[in-house]
């Protein structure tokens, strides 16, 4: 009999710590998980909803004097004017790329391409304020490249790898992209950075 009710004890003793134990783990995973999501900054609308009303800041270098702004739309391209002197303006078109679009924690990450006139085609991976939904930097990929894959580097950040194909040096620009590229960016301080990962052989 005093068998049996040390028995049951032990029973209730060992399901109540496991019910502790299991409480405790699950406070330690659900505040790793809060912790981890902090900075995260929460779209109000599907990010297949808020991509058309994304502001494009225009980066060539001849309009840091007069930056032009442009919404995407639900076209994803379109055209623009921007002044050469004071009395010429020229065209310039514009490629938002929807398919190779990513979501990190306080930016929206995707590819850009213009086109100011002439035979290139230049690539930009940009970075968009997920507040402002404004472009905030970009840094430029190659003329006429092959985008590939855009992924974040790991969930809830702000750093990415970009796949696409490039030419060789010293290739003509009429041939097709045939070098892979890899490589990883992040945002830091608002501004765009790629840094190094180094491989294991």
């Amino acid at each position: 009999m005093l068998h049996s009710s040390v028995y049951q004890i032990s029973r209730y003793l060992l399901k109540a710590l496991t019910s502790i134990l299991v409480t405790i783990m699950f406070v330690a995973i659900y505040g790793c998980n809060q912790n981890k999501n902090k900075d995260f900054i929460k779209l109000d609308a599907p990010l297949e909803k808020v991509l058309p009303k994304i502001t494009l800041v225009i980066p060539e270098e001849k309009l840091k004097n007069q930056p032009i702004e442009i919404t995407v739309e639900s076209t994803y391209k379109g055209t623009g004017e921007y002044s050469i002197d004071e009395e010429n303006t020229t065209e310039f078109k514009y490629t938002f790329h929807q398919k190779h679009v990513v979501e990190g924690n306080k930016y929206i990450f995707t590819v850009v391409s213009y086109n100011w006139g002439g035979s290139g085609t230049f690539y930009y991976l940009t970075a968009i304020d997920k507040v402002t939904l404004k472009s905030v930097d970009e840094v430029f990929l190659g003329d006429r490249v092959e985008i590939k894959k855009i992924s974040l580097e790991k969930p809830n950040s702000d750093t990415v790898t970009i796949n696409y194909v490039d030419r060789k040096s010293g290739t003509a620009m009429t041939e097709k992209p045939n070098k892979p590229e890899e490589k990883h960016y992040g945002m830091h301080n608002g501004e765009l950075n790629q840094y190094w990962i180094e491989k294991v052989e």
